[in-house]
């Protein structure tokens, strides 16, 4: 596990208390309906409850064994192991895990883990680099970047690099989209390709800022828990907004979110763009904005978390899928670009010899990719170090458990 990563993830998800999905409903407001309190005990483990906090190594295993049957999206599909055969706790919930394949061919469950509290802790006291952007850009490491390009044919175009879901990018985003909105913008430009995930709402004001007031109160995504949770699922539908809903530090709750209005919107993307980043893409595609995405094709996580602690232990077992608005979240093998092009590496993301922002730009000129991309559409580009996620891939949309 690279360290620097977890810490990027770990101040971002832990640090805060804000609600990541709260519940169903339309309007500018947001989601009002209560979110029921968690998942019903075990019936064939017993509660996990009962088990919590006694720090055997046999009761803390009959904690994790209860605890999945209750929250784990495929509970009923967890392998029949002996417990008595695995020496540590965290051994025994990866034999947990579901590893068959899903309908895509991939591993089931390739994102749940666990590790030390004291590790959570400690990480949350560390910096981190920043990935993939200039070093005079380097104050705002989540949205370094934002600014309004002429593409060759004429055409007034927001570009915002968005490299991370942490919390402070919802108020940075606000103001560059304000500023977008009021220059005129006629295309947007998103830049998630360092952009592995975080923050679920932040996702949500995002894509409602890309559209405009006849969004609101659509399906931006539903959480989709097991079917003992029908009721958690029930209340768990993420709207399309008009207003801030989770404020952060700068903008109130309330506050009229900048909507561009806009009936399409690229995405810049590599393997390095993961979980709440595809939550972007999926739900525009959901209410049908047009989404153009350039360059590679995403990591495939339309899964999520909330972290239990339990013994010194922090456990994130995969407990929702996150559907758009048509009922579609199977990515599991990542969101294919519309025009595949390979990254050059040397290239400062959102500079002028970009290639992935000047096939966009081309794109919005012709309604059509640029030739080379045709060229590359069976190329597989290799991520430079400075396009490796900034976050773990299993973290990059983790509910905190305020929810419960």
């Amino acid at each position: 596990m690279n360290m620097p990563h977890v810490r990027r993830w770990l101040a971002a998800a832990l640090a805060s208390t804000l609600l990541l999905a709260s519940c169903g409903g339309g309007g500018g407001g947001g989601n009002n309906v209560s979110v029921p309190s968690g998942p019903p005990p075990s019936v064939r483990f017993g509660a996990s409850s009962s088990f919590a906090n006694i720090c055997t190594l046999d009761t803390q295993k009959r904690f994790i064994r209860s605890y999945m049957d209750e929250v784990y999206l495929w509970y009923n599909e967890i392998p029949e192991v002996d417990a008595s055969g695995y020496g540590n706790v965290s051994d025994y919930f990866h034999a947990l895990l579901v590893k068959t394949l899903d309908a895509n061919g991939q591993p089931r469950d390739r994102f749940s883990a666990v590790l030390p509290e004291s590790s959570v802790r400690s990480l949350l006291t560390q910096s981190s680099a920043t990935a993939g952007v200039e070093t005079a850009l380097a104050a705002n490491v989540a949205v370094p970047l934002s600014k309004v390009v002429s593409s060759p044919g004429g055409r007034r175009v927001g570009y915002i690099q968005f490299n991370d879901h942490s919390s402070g990018a919802q108020d940075e985003l606000i103001s560059d989209f304000r500023q977008l909105r009021d220059a005129g913008v006629q295309d947007i430009v998103l830049d998630l390709r360092f952009n592995s995930g975080g923050f679920l709402y932040i996702s949500q004001s995002t894509a409602s800022m890309i559209t405009g007031p006849a969004s609101t109160g659509k399906v931006f995504e539903q959480l989709r828990y097991n079917d003992k949770r029908d009721a958690e699922t029930a209340a768990s539908t993420l709207s399309f907004l008009s207003t801030v809903q989770f404020p952060e530090t700068r903008y109130p709750a309330g506050t009229e979110l900048p909507q561009l209005n806009l009936p399409r919107a690229y995405v810049l993307a590599s393997g390095a763009t993961c979980s709440a980043s595809e939550s972007i893409i999926n739900s525009l595609r959901g209410i049908d904005v047009e989404v153009v995405q350039v360059g590679g094709t995403t990591c495939g996580k339309p899964y999520g978390f909330h972290q239990k602690n339990n013994c010194g232990l922090a456990f994130f077992p995969i407990e929702f899928k996150g559907n758009n608005a048509k009922g579609f979240g199977d990515y599991t093998t990542g969101l294919a670009p519309t025009c595949p092009v390979t990254d050059n590496p040397s290239a400062f993301a959102g500079s002028s010899n970009d290639p992935l922002l000047n096939a966009a730009l081309y794109h919005a000129d012709h309604g059509s990719c640029p030739a080379l991309a045709t060229a590359l559409s069976t190329a597989t580009p290799t991520l430079a170090p400075s396009q490796q996620p900034t976050r773990p891939a299993w973290a990059g949309r983790l509910l905190t458990g305020a929810e419960r």
